[in-house]
């Protein structure tokens, strides 16, 4: 006798989302440093299911936010990343970006893990460097299926931030 899968209740898909990237970067006063900031892969979490949390980890090559920077020196990166993503009719899908969800990566050196709620310097010695930015959605049981968005705002700056 074949063995039957249980019946589960129909599922809703939320259409799929990324996380657009917006870039800042400053120089010195002197306008000594510059850099210049590029988005290469925005951070896409895909077909979200209702109630169930979508994690993208650094580490994912294909669903991954990937920002490169270029210039000289060592400058301070900070991210300024959203706490929801918009939607349809003003719906939001809250998101989380904890210690381990975002790393740089350093020409010849493998990824680094920071804290996004901080900054952190990299090195732009070697050639350029690469933000890598993963994250968390966590769409409610009842979430509203659409299209989801959200900007991510990175500064570089030579001087602390």
């Amino acid at each position: 006798m074949a063995r039957s899968e249980p019946t589960r209740g129909p599922r809703r898909w939320l259409a799929s989302l990324s996380l657009a990237g917006t870039v800042l970067a400053f120089s010195a006063p002197s306008a000594r440093a510059q850099y210049t900031v590029s988005g290469l892969q925005p951070l896409a979490f895909g077909y979200l299911t209702q109630g169930l949390t979508e994690i993208v980890a650094y580490t994912d090559v294909f669903r991954r936010g990937d920002v490169t920077i270029a210039g000289t020196g060592i400058p301070w990166v900070k991210l300024t990343l959203p706490t929801s993503l918009s939607g349809p009719n003003g719906a939001a899908i809250p998101l989380q970006f904890l210690l381990g969800d975002v790393a740089v990566e350093e020409n010849g050196r493998p990824p680094a893990a920071f804290d996004p709620a901080g900054s952190t310097r990299v090195n732009l010695k070697r050639g350029t460097a690469h933000i890598l930015i993963g994250g968390r959605a966590l769409p409610a049981a009842n979430q509203p299926a659409g299209a989801y968005s959200g900007t991510i705002v990175i500064i570089v700056s030579p001087t602390a931030i």
